[in-house]
């Protein structure tokens, strides 16, 4: 066999007798694959009667998210270079991978349940087979590296490379030629953002963390108590052998990994906790009425971010000390029950975990009270500082601050009050070990049998360690269920925005001028229950090629109904159907993609990114070279590229409030080409080109009339 037909990788020959075309779906299966991943890992629940049958369509990406949504999961599509591609696959599960077609195979899917030493991959008939992650790596980048590895291998046999560092020296040069490349990896499988936190905590495998550190803090009780045995016992009867001191060594020596394991899945469960409370939040922030967050002050809002983000720190710290204690206080009974003294030992065991659970009780209580406290003082606080000039010119100065001499009073009642009750809880465990020695000192006298003796200390130490444990995380468990009550609504409201699926999967191309697109008819919106009707029997058809033109004074209800329009707000009463369908048949997402909204100067923000995520952001993330060029012809077109031939980075380049500075009308034409680069065959535009210039404002409206299939402006007379 010649040099140059032999692999460059020598990971993939060592497993190439399993060929990963026969663990692999065709692609007319991707609705099965998908499906048959998802239950494998857990992802999805209940029996076939959720199966999908959805012939693939055109608009694969969209088809694949719209069958996971069926489902009950998410996807995410997945590319990377070709450095991290090895990454992406030993970190990918599970996930959809995209094979490329390859001579008489046409394109197909892996099914990748995880992986870490081995590839697990689900099969199409349903089985599991474990494969070496390199030859999946191999066979993802087998279309970008055909072309080079004839030039390489002879470029390595002409500097004449030994054969034996030919296939490394070739995998280098592979690496750096390619280094730059793409490659559309496939989808990567999650739980929605809204999912349960039993989804959560299936997908993260928290359960088995859970275990795995009750196990691990059993064993280091075991082990704590044995070596007390041991060691008391001995100084007790005043005899040391060596062999009781290398026994006792042995076991320090055990404990050691043991709590070093144990330290690592706590470590582990508090960031798998930490991100299943961020995610539930984040979809909580999304579920939240707008119309509900525009009546609130933002002090209130600052206060509760600051509870999600205490609630995200204590969450898993607070429950694990807590289940440490907990532990290490059962434990203690245990022993101390088979102790001369147990039974009286047990019961002054009970009655100061009482003592210790009733001031814990106060504490939470107390800590509900200054938290109370300290929120009404931030709310204050950032109202006051809003508002600073209208309280300089209408408040009397005399009594500006007797207000916050008030709340600062009652600030310090609420802090002393939380002190002294930490202060107790803090001295009762150094309390506990002298009132338990004291209740041991007949059994001493007694000259009771040394080992039975040491046990008992064994149990005492131990039930002080557990009180000590309790004592430092009471502040953290009291702060935990206190900052509980205000956003539990926020993650209760992220699991009720779990949208249905949509009943229909259908296509937004091939569109025809003239082709009707919407039709809305006596649409009735109201803003609150009983109010007056923002909207009131509006009605209104758009077809492919229309350009329609709404002006009203301030206040008629022109955003309002761009908003319905959008599926941002559902309307009360009325038909509001696009491409003849209403959303609940569409769903939320696929309704947006046929509806994009620039809304007013106001609502439209500029994110703390580069200035291609602001464009691209309505589009998919991260970008393709083809979106990135798009976008780019777009920023031309509405005068744009002064701007980016001025920016360091051009597209790159980092914008917001921590960016570059936009102008006025520079947010304004953003905000009109992320509208414009979303595809949508209808674009409504809310007062969009109220702060251009004319010369820019000609630029700007002629970009739109070019680029979209059909268009609704709103603007004042």
């Amino acid at each position: 066999m010649s040099t140059a037909s032999q692999p460059i990788s020598g990971a993939v020959a060592r497993t190439a007798s399993l060929d990963l075309a026969t663990l692999a779906w065709p692609i007319e299966r991707l609705a099965e694959a998908l499906e048959a991943l998802a239950r494998q890992a857990g992802l999805v629940s209940g029996g076939d009667d959720q199966a999908v049958s959805v012939s693939l369509g055109a608009d694969r990406e969209r088809w694949v998210e719209a069958v996971a949504t069926r489902l009950g999961v998410e996807v995410e599509p997945m590319s990377c270079s070709f450095d991290d591609l090895e990454a992406l696959v030993r970190g990918g599960g599970p996930a959809l991978l995209r094979m490329p077609a390859n001579g008489s195979r046409g394109e197909c899917v892996l099914a990748l349940l995880r992986c870490s030493y081995r590839a697990i991959l689900i099969t199409p008939e349903r089985g599991i087979a474990r494969v070496s992650p390199a030859q999946i790596v191999e066979a993802l980048g087998v279309d970008h590296e055909a072309p080079i590895r004839g030039p390489i291998e002879r470029l390595l046999q002409q500097a004449g490379v030994p054969e034996e560092r030919r296939a490394r020296a070739g995998r280098v040069l592979l690496r750096e030629h390619l280094a730059g490349a793409l490659f559309v990896a496939g989808w990567l499988l999650r739980p929605p953002l809204a999912a349960p936190m039993s989804a959560y905590a299936r997908h993260l495998h928290v359960v088995r963390s859970v275990l795995a550190i009750g196990v691990l803090t059993l064993l280091v009780q075991v082990l704590t108590v044995l070596s007390w045995a041991l060691v008391g016992n001995q100084a007790l009867s005043g005899i040391f052998t060596s062999a009781s001191v290398s026994a006792w060594g042995l076991i320090l020596f055990t404990a050691i990994p043991m709590q070093l394991w144990l330290s690592m899945s706590q470590s582990r469960l508090d960031l798998l906790t930490s991100a299943a409370i961020k995610l539930r939040l984040l979809a909580g922030v999304f579920g939240l009425n707008p119309d509900m967050v525009r009546h609130q002050g933002v002090g209130e809002f600052l206060g509760l971010v600051i509870d999600a983000e205490i609630l995200d720190d204590l969450a898993a710290l607070g429950g694990l000390t807590a289940f440490t204690a907990l532990a290490q206080i059962g434990g203690a009974a245990l022993v101390l029950a088979y102790s001369t003294v147990g039974l009286s030992h047990v019961a002054l065991l009970g009655l100061w975990l009482a003592l210790n659970v009733g001031l814990l009780l106060i504490l939470v209580r107390q800590s509900w009270h200054w938290f109370e406290v300290h929120r009404v003082m931030t709310d204050d606080l950032v109202e006051a500082m809003v508002g600073h000039r209208t309280r300089l010119v209408q408040e009397d100065r005399t009594r500006w601050h007797e207000a916050e001499d008030r709340a600062l009073a009652n600030y310090l009642r609420s802090s002393t009050g939380m002190d002294w009750t930490r202060a107790i809880m803090a001295i009762l465990p150094r309390v506990w070990t002298i009132v338990a020695l004291v209740a041991l000192s007949p059994a001493i006298l007694t000259n009771t049998d040394p080992q039975v003796l040491a046990i008992s200390l064994g149990g005492i130490i131990l039930a002080q360690q557990g009180f000590s444990a309790l004592a430092r995380s009471a502040n953290s468990i009291a702060t935990l269920i206190t900052v509980w009550r205000p956003v539990r609504p926020l993650l209760r409201s992220g699991a009720a925005q779990q949208s249905a699926a949509p009943a229909l999967v259908t296509s937004t191309d091939n569109r025809e001028p003239g082709q009707p697109l919407l039709m809305a008819r006596s649409l009735v919106y109201r803003y609150r229950a009983g109010a007056e009707p923002a909207l009131r029997g509006c009605s209104l058809r758009v077809a492919i090629g229309d350009r329609v033109l709404i002006e009203g004074p301030s206040g008629g209800g022109k955003s309002t109904l761009a908003a319905v329009l959008a599926g941002l707000r559902p309307p009360e009463a009325g038909l509001l159907l696009i491409d003849s369908f209403d959303q609940p048949s569409l769903g939320s997402v696929a309704w947006r993609r046929r509806v994009a909204m620039a809304p007013q100067f106001h609502e439209n923000h500029v994110f703390a990114g580069t200035f291609a995520f602001n464009l691209l952001m309505g589009r998919r993330w991260p970008a393709t070279p083809e979106d990135l060029a798009e976008a780019e012809a777009v920023c031309d077109e509405l005068g744009l590229g002064e701007l980016l031939a001025h920016m360091p980075a051009g597209m790159l380049q980092q914008v917001g409030e921590t960016g570059w500075q936009l102008s006025h009308g520079e947010r304004s034409r953003l905000f009109l080409a992320r509208a414009l680069l979303q595809g949508a065959p209808l674009i409504i535009l809310d007062e969009s080109f109220g702060a251009l210039d004319p010369e820019t404002l000609d630029l700007a409206l002629a970009c739109a009339l070019r680029r979209a299939p059909a268009m609704l402006l709103i603007a004042h007379p």
